[in-house]
């Protein structure tokens, strides 16, 4: 790949931000959006949001801890929290960055062939799609009119689309497949369900009052489109799909208001975790001692 290639290649999820966020305001005032921000309640949002980080890293660490375990290798909870945890620096670019690390440092310490796992990841991915699919049905006639209908309609497509896809490929062919499934499906249930509570607790801070069923279903929605890989740690996706998805709820400019302070809260909130844990996944490209002795033994055998 030129130079150049390289350039337009990092700097493609910054211009894609900016050109979303451009749209955002093209159709949002920034005036009235920059009143939002001044009205808000920021003592309230920081203390509802402080105890948030801390939770979606223990969950999440629990269910990769059990995703791996039950496909690959043991490994306990207190290192994937680690591990996970330094993986967090990366989330400021992108969730697949993040996933990247990950995989990277697991198979530097355990020894897991790069291809296996990113097997394991896609599948986990699928289970990530099914989950938001069915908590997205179960809240999506919470919204009202076409919105509701129109996400409906979306997840229905999605949840058949990729239950086709786990049976075509076998992955829910065996009971123990299947019980691994409704497993995952559970931890990023109560994942997602973490996130429905930071929603709840924060968007009054805004003046914003979403009914529950609604927040299950466009919570889930709006952070898997925050993640994709298209811009800078979802920024610009997140507010066009909270605009989207809230816009029957509130004003325009209070929506983007509190998109913005999602945003930059998923990123102040994580950081200072990444940077913690991040010798965790530094030392990782030295594999323990033990796991070199147990990949010589398996390499003997």
């Amino acid at each position: 790949m030129s130079a150049l290639r390289r350039s337009v290649a990092r700097s493609a999820p910054w211009l894609a931000a900016a050109a979303l966020l451009a749209l955002v305001f093209w159709r949002v005032d920034l005036d009235a959006t920059l009143a939002a921000f001044a009205a808000a309640d920021w003592r309230r949002f920081a203390a509802a949001a402080l105890p948030f980080a801390a939770l979606w890293l223990v969950i999440d660490a629990a269910a990769l801890s059990r995703l791996v375990t039950r496909f690959h290798a043991p490994v306990g909870f207190g290192t994937l929290l680690r591990l996970r945890g330094g993986s967090y620096l990366f989330l400021v670019f992108s969730y697949d960055a993040a996933q990247a690390a990950l995989a990277l440092a697991l198979h530097r310490r355990l020894g897991i062939p790069l291809a296996a796992l990113a097997g394991t990841f896609l599948f986990y991915y699928a289970i990530d799609l099914l989950t938001i699919a069915g908590l997205g049905l179960s809240g999506a006639n919470a919204l009202p009119g076409v919105r509701g209908e129109a996400l409906g309609a979306v997840l229905a497509v999605l949840l058949a689309g990729v239950l086709v896809g786990l049976v075509a490929f076998g992955a829910l062919a065996r009971r123990e497949r299947l019980r691994a499934a409704a497993e995952l499906v559970a931890w990023r249930a109560l994942f997602y369900a973490s996130f429905v509570g930071f929603a709840a607790a924060t968007l009054p801070a805004f003046g914003i009052h979403v009914p529950l069923r609604a927040l299950v279903a466009c919570v889930p929605v709006t952070l898997s489109i925050a993640a994709l890989p298209i811009t800078v740690s979802g920024i610009g996706s997140a507010q066009v799909a909270m605009l989207a998805l809230y816009g029957a709820f509130a004003e325009p400019s209070a929506i983007v208001a509190y998109s913005l302070a999602h945003s930059a809260a998923l990123v102040v909130l994580r950081l200072p975790i990444g940077l913690l844990c991040w010798s965790a996944v530094a030392s990782a490209a030295r594999p323990h001692a033990s796991v070199r002795t147990e990949l010589a033994g398996r390499s003997g055998t």
